[in-house]
C-alpha cells in the first residue's frame, strides 16, 4: 500500500534564482541515499530544499518533510518522523524500527530539515532507515554533515549578483508595494547585496527595512549591520528573525574551544593559512596548535569557514558577514589584544622571512598583503610599534618588483616618522627602501634625502654593506639626473665598501650600475666588462632578479653594438627570468627592447611590443623611460615620412625631462641629432619650433594621437633607429567594448544644469549652476570619485578605469558598474555630454566651458615651463600656488589612484613654491620670497632645501637670530623624525650665520 504523507508546507513567496542549482540538486538526488544540503545560516537551504522536494513529487516521487528546528530533545526526532508518516508505534518497541516496518519497500524521500542542533540524533534515525528501506531517500539541511557512511554533501553557495538584486526587488515590494527599483536604484542594490554577501536571509531582512528606509539611506547604514538586519516574517523561526539571532543560532552550538577559535580568526583579512592560524588561535593555556587543524576542521563542517583547495596550499575565508560577526565577539572578550598581538607578530616574521628572501615567494606576499596592511595598521597603536617599521622594510623587493611602488613607499615613509626610537639600523633600512622606491616613481629629491638620512646612519653604525647601498642609490639618482661623473664615483666608492663587507650579491648589482652608467654615456666596451662580471656573479649566487637585470643590460649592449641576434637571445633569457618572478618593470623594458629589434627589422608587430610597455610603465609612471620612448617615437615617425609629429614627440619629451630634471643620455644623443635634423629639414621653415612648442605643451591626450600606429612599417629604412631604450607615457590597451556601446549611450537624464565647477584640491566639491552636488545627488560614492578620475586624467580606456576605483572586478562585473557609475554621474550632473567615449577610451570634455582648480593649476604651471627668460614665468607660478588650495580630494574616500595623483601634485606645488622664492630672492625681494620658502617648509617640512633658503632670506633681511633658531628646530625634527642630524650644506650654513650674529 502506497504511503500516505502530508503536503509540502507552503511557501507564499517564490524562490528567486537558483534555477542551476535546483537542476543539479535534483539529478544528484536521483543518483544518491543520502544527501545533506550544507551552508550557513541564512543562505537558503531551506528554500532550495523544499523546491528539490517539490520537483521530486511532481515526478511521482512520495516526500515527507520533517521540520525538526522545533525540537530540542534528539530522543523525539524518530517520533516526529513516525507523526509525520502515520506510523503506528507500539509500546516499548523502538520508534525508528516502526518507522521502518512502516515504510518497508514503499518509495519515499523522507526531507529532515534543520538537523544542526540534532545532529546525532538525525545521523543515527537516516542511517538505520537507509539500511532497512531499500527504496528510501534522505535530503537533510544543515550547517554541517551528518557524518553517516555514504553520505553527500553540497555546499549551498551565496546567491549570484543578478539573482541577489532580484531578490532583494521581490522582499521590497512586499512591504512597499509600489516600490520599482530604478536605474539609479541598480547599483545601490547591487552594492548592498555585495555586502551582505548574497545570503538570502541577510537580503531578505535588509529588504523588509525598505519600509522605512530609502536605499540611500539602507546603504549608509549597513556599516552596522547587525542592528539593520532585525525583524522579518513573525511566522519565520525567531532565529531567522535577524541576522545576528542566526548567527547566535549557529554560535551557541559551538563548544568553547571553537568559540575561542572562532573568534580570534576574526584578526585575519583576506583569508589565511593552516599555519598562520596556529600562531594565532593557539596560545599558552589549553589550546596549543595541534589543536588547531581539528578545530577549522569543525568550522569548516559547520559552515561557518569556506576553505579554498590549490595544488600547493588550502586557504581559508570567513565570508564578511561572518567575519564582522566574529569581531563583535572578539571585541567583547579578553583575548582580543593578545589575539591581534599574535597576528602583527605572525605577519612580521612572515613579511621578514618570506617577503624579503632573495628567493621569497612574491605571489604568496600579494596574497597575503590585505593581512600585512591590517598588520601595519595595528602596529602603532600596539605594544610592538616598531613591527610596522620590520614589515614595511621587509616589502621593499616586492614593491620594487611588482610595482607597488606608491603603497609601500608610504607605509615606509609613516612607519619611520611614527617610530622615532626605533633602532638605528631598522630606521636605516626603511629609510634606504623608501629612497629606493622614490627613485622608481622618479622622485629625486625625497630619494636623496632618504638616501643621505640612511647614508648617515649607516656611516654611524659602521655598516659597510648598508653604506654601499646607500652610496649606490645616490650614484643611481645622479645617474638619472645625466650627472654620470659623480654617479661612476659613488659606484666606485660603493663597491668598494659592498667588497669590504664580503657582500657578493651587493657587489654584483653594483657591477650591474656601473654598466648601465658606462652604457648611457656610450662606453659599451667598459659596460660589457661590467655588465659580463655582474651576470657571471649572479649566476653563480642563483639570484634570479639580479641575473635578470645582467641580462637586460648586456641584451641592450648587445643591440647598441648592433648585434641583434645576440641581444633577442639575452633578452629572451631575461624575459622568461622575470616572466618567473613577476618583476613587471623588467618585463616591461625587455619588450621595448624587443620592440625596437623588430622595429629595425622592419616587423610589423614591433608596436605591439612597444604598445604594452607603453601599458606598463604608464602604471609605474617612470617618467625617465618616458623620455626616452618618446625620443624613439619621435625616430619611428619621422622614419615613416611625419616630421610634424616627430617634432611634437621630441617636444613631449623635452617637457618630460624639464619637469624630473633629466638629460638626454650620450648614447641617445645621436638619435636625438638625427630625428631633430630630419624633422627640420622636412618642415618649412618655423614649422619645427611651432610643432615642438605644441609637444611642450601636450597633454597625454595629445600624444597618443602623436604615437605611431600599431602593425605601420617605417617607410623609409635609411632612417635608422639606432639609439633605442625603454618605455612611454600613454596607454594604448584596446578597449574592451563591453562597456563601452551602453555607457556612450548612456543619456542625460536630468535637465543641463548651468555652468560646471570642480574643486578638488584642499576638498571634493562638484557645483552645477549655484547648485553644490550633495551624496544624495551621487547617490553613491563611486560615480563622484568616476568624474574626479576623469577630470584629472588622460583619456582612458574601460580597464584602467577598473583598475583605479575596481580592482577586484574584471569582465562583466566591471562593465556593469562602469556602465551604472556613468549613469550616475551623468545624471547628477545633469548633462551626458560631459563625459565622452572614442576610440576606445572615455574622457571628460575639456573643451565645454568649465572651471577646475586641478586644471587651472597644471595649465599655470605649464606656461611658467613655457617662459623665456624663465624669470618672466613668475607671474603663472604665483597663479599656480593661488589655485593649489590644498592637498588633492583631502578628506574624500578613494582609491590608490587618487594618492598618486595627490603625491604628484604635492610635488608640483613643492617645486613651484621653490622657484618662486628663488626668482623673488635673485630680484632682492627677500620678504616675498621668505613667505615663498615658509610655504615650502610647512608643505613639507623635511625638505632641507627650502629650510635653507629660508634661513639665508631671514639674513638677507637682518634675522639672523631667527635663522639661528630656525635651524635649531630643524635639527631637532630631524633627530625627532629620522634620527639624522642636517646635512652638511645645513649646517656650514648653521656656522656662518653665528658667524655673523
Amino acid at each position: 500500500m502506497p504511503l500516505t504523507t502530508d503536503p509540502l508546507p507552503m511557501r507564499l513567496s517564490p524562490l528567486v534564482g537558483r534555477d542551476t542549482e535546483l537542476r543539479d540538486l535534483v539529478a544528484a538526488i536521483e543518483d544518491s541515499r543520502l544527501l545533506t544540503l550544507t551552508g550557513p545560516g541564512g543562505t537558503g537551504k531551506t528554500r532550495l530544499a523544499l523546491a528539490a522536494a517539490a520537483a521530486m513529487a511532481g515526478r511521482g516521487k512520495p516526500t515527507c518533510w520533517v521540520e525538526l528546528a522545533p525540537i530540542d530533545d534528539p530522543g523525539i526526532v524518530a517520533h516526529a518522523v513516525a507523526a509525520k508518516l502515520g506510523a503506528p508505534e507500539t509500546p516499548g518497541q523502538d520508534t525508528t524500527a516502526a518507522v521502518a516496518t512502516h515504510i518497508a519497500s514503499d518509495e519515499l524521500m523522507l526531507v529532515l530539515d534543520n538537523c544542526e542542533h540534532l545532529a546525532a540524533a538525525a545521523a543515527s534515525l537516516a542511517e538505520d532507515l537507509l539500511a532497512a528501506c531499500p527504496n528510501v531517500t534522505v535530503l537533510a539541511t544543515s550547517r554541517e554533515a551528518l557524518g553517516v557512511y555514504g553520505e553527500r554533501t553540497w555546499s549551498v553557495p551565496p546567491l549570484a549578483d543578478t539573482d541577489a538584486v532580484s531578490l532583494f526587488e521581490q522582499r521590497a515590494r512586499l512591504v512597499r508595494p509600489e516600490f520599482r527599483a530604478t536605474d539609479g536604484d541598480a547599483p545601490r542594490i547591487q552594492l548592498i547585496c555585495q555586502r551582505l554577501d548574497g545570503l538570502p536571509l541577510a537580503i531578505e531582512l535588509a529588504a523588509a527595512r525598505m519600509r522605512i528606509l530609502s536605499i540611500a539611506e539602507l546603504a549608509r547604514r549597513l556599516d552596522d549591520i547587525f542592528t539593520v538586519l532585525t525583524g522579518g516574517a513573525r511566522s519565520a523561526p525567531a532565529r531567522h528573525q535577524a541576522l545576528r539571532a542566526t548567527l547566535d543560532w549557529s554560535h551557541d552550538m559551538l563548544g568553547e574551544d571553537e568559540r575561542t577559535a572562532f573568534r580570534r580568526l576574526a584578526v585575519f583579512s583576506g583569508g589565511f593559512t593552516l599555519d598562520a592560524a596556529e600562531n594565532v588561535i593557539a596560545d599558552r593555556s589549553d589550546l596549543k596548535p595541534p589543536a588547531v587543524l581539528d578545530l577549522l576542521t569543525r568550522l569548516a563542517d559547520k559552515s561557518l569557514l569556506r576553505v579554498d583547495h590549490t595544488a600547493d596550499i588550502s586557504r581559508y575565508h570567513l565570508l564578511a558577514t561572518i567575519r564582522d560577526y566574529a569581531a563583535v565577539k572578539l571585541a567583547d572578550a579578553p583575548d582580543e589584544e593578545p589575539a591581534r598581538l599574535a597576528h602583527l607578530r605572525y605577519y612580521t616574521d612572515f613579511a621578514e622571512h618570506v617577503a624579503d628572501a632573495p628567493d621569497g615567494d612574491l605571489d604568496q606576499v600579494e596574497t597575503e598583503l590585505p593581512n600585512l596592511r591590517a598588520a601595519i595598521e595595528y602596529a602603532p597603536k600596539s605594544s610592538d610599534p616598531v613591527a610596522a617599521l620590520r614589515i614595511a622594510s621587509a616589502l621593499h623587493r616586492y614593491a620594487s618588483l611588482r610595482g607597488q611602488y606608491h603603497e609601500i613607499r608610504q607605509w615606509l615613509d609613516t612607519a619611520v616618522t611614527s617610530c622615532p626610537d626605533a633602532p638605528a639600523e631598522l630606521r636605516a633600512r626603511a629609510l634606504l627602501g623608501g629612497g629606493r622606491l622614490a627613485l622608481l616613481q622618479c622622485d629625486y629629491a625625497p630619494a636623496v634625502r632618504r638616501g643621505e638620512a640612511a647614508l648617515r646612519l649607516y656611516r654611524e653604525l659602521g655598516d659597510s654593506k648598508g653604506i654601499a647601498s646607500g652610496l649606490q642609490l645616490l650614484g643611481s639618482v645622479a645617474r638619472e639626473q645625466g650627472r654620470y661623473a659623480r654617479a661612476a664615483q659613488l659606484y666606485a666608492e660603493s663597491l668598494a665598501d659592498a667588497q669590504a663587507a664580503g657582500d657578493r650579491r651587493a657587489a654584483a648589482s653594483v657591477h650591474g650600475s656601473l654598466a648601465f652608467v658606462s652604457w648611457l654615456q656610450g662606453d659599451f666596451d667598459q659596460a660589457l666588462r661590467s655588465a659580463t662580471t655582474s651576470e657571471e656573479m649572479f649566476r653563480l649566487l642563483g639570484d634570479v632578479e639580479g641575473l635578470a637585470s645582467a641580462l637586460i643590460h648586456l641584451g641592450v649592449i648587445a643591440r647598441f653594438k648592433p648585434d641583434n641576434e645576440r641581444a633577442v637571445a639575452l633578452l629572451s633569457e631575461a624575459r622568461s627570468l622575470a616572466n618567473g618572478i613577476g618583476f613587471r618593470e623588467g618585463v616591461a623594458w625587455i619588450e621595448e627592447q624587443l620592440g625596437l629589434i623588430a622595429a629595425r627589422r622592419g616587423d610589423p608587430d614591433a608596436l605591439t611590443l612597444l604598445r604594452r610597455s607603453l601599458d606598463t610603465h604608464t602604471e609605474l609612471r617612470d617618467r625617465w623611460r618616458m623620455s626616452s620612448l618618446l625620443e624613439d617615437l619621435a625616430a619611428f615617425a619621422l622614419a615613416q615620412q611625419n616630421a610634424g609629429r616627430a617634432a611634437r614627440l621630441l617636444g613631449a619629451a623635452e617637457a618630460i625631462r624639464n619637469t624630473i630634471g633629466s638629460v638626454i643620455p650620450p648614447a641617445e644623443r645621436p638619435q636625438h641629432t638625427a630625428t631633430e635634423t630630419g624633422a627640420r629639414a622636412a618642415l618649412e621653415p618655423g614649422r619645427f619650433e611651432a610643432e615642438r612648442q605644441r609637444g611642450l605643451l601636450a597633454t597625454t591626450e595629445d600624444l597618443r594621437a602623436d604615437l605611431p600606429r600599431a602593425g605601420a612599417r617605417v617607410a623609409d629604412s635609411s632612417v635608422a633607429l639606432p639609439v633605442l631604450r625603454t618605455a612611454a607615457p600613454v596607454p594604448a590597451s584596446a578597449a574592451s567594448a563591453a562597456a563601452a556601446p551602453a555607457a556612450a549611450a548612456a543619456p542625460a537624464l536630468g535637465a543641463p544644469g548651468g555652468s560646471l565647477r570642480i574643486r578638488a584640491l584642499g576638498g571634493a566639491v562638484v557645483e552645477v549652476g549655484e547648485t553644490a552636488l550633495t551624496a544624495a545627488d551621487w547617490g553613491y560614492a563611486k560615480p563622484r570619485e568616476l568624474l574626479f578620475l576623469l577630470v584629472t586624467s588622460p583619456p582612458m580606456t574601460r580597464d584602467q578605469i577598473g583598475t583605479a576605483l575596481w580592482p577586484d572586478l574584471s569582465g562583466r562585473q566591471l562593465s556593469n558598474a562602469l556602465h551604472t557609475a556613468l549613469r550616475e554621474l551623468r545624471r547628477a550632473l545633469g548633462d551626458g555630454g560631459w563625459v565622452q567615449y572614442a576610440d576606445g577610451h572615455y574622457r571628460f570634455d575639456r573643451a565645454r566651458e568649465h572651471e577646475c582648480d586641478v586644471t587651472a593649476f597644471e595649465d599655470a604651471l605649464v606656461e611658467a615651463r613655457r617662459a623665456r627668460p624663465a624669470t618672466a614665468g613668475l607671474p603663472e607660478l604665483q597663479r599656480a600656488i593661488a589655485a593649489y588650495g590644498g592637498d588633492f580630494l583631502d578628506g574624500m574616500s578613494a582609491g590608490e589612484w587618487a594618492l598618486i595623483r595627490r603625491d604628484e601634485l604635492r610635488r608640483a606645488f613643492e617645486s613651484a613654491l621653490l622657484a618662486t622664492g628663488r626668482m623673488l630672492a635673485a630680484a632682492g625681494r627677500y620678504q616675498a620670497a621668505a613667505t615663498a620658502f615658509r610655504r615650502a617648509v610647512a608643505h613639507e617640512p623635511l625638505n632641507e632645501s627650502a629650510h635653507r633658503e629660508l634661513m639665508t632670506c631671514w639674513a638677507q633681511l637682518g634675522e639672523t637670530a631667527r635663522a639661528v633658531r630656525h635651524y635649531e628646530e630643524l635639527a631637532k625634527r630631524l633627530h625627532d623624525q629620522l634620527g639624522v642630524p642636517p646635512a652638511a650644506e645645513t649646517t656650514v650654513l648653521y656656522k656662518k650665520l653665528i658667524g655673523a650674529e
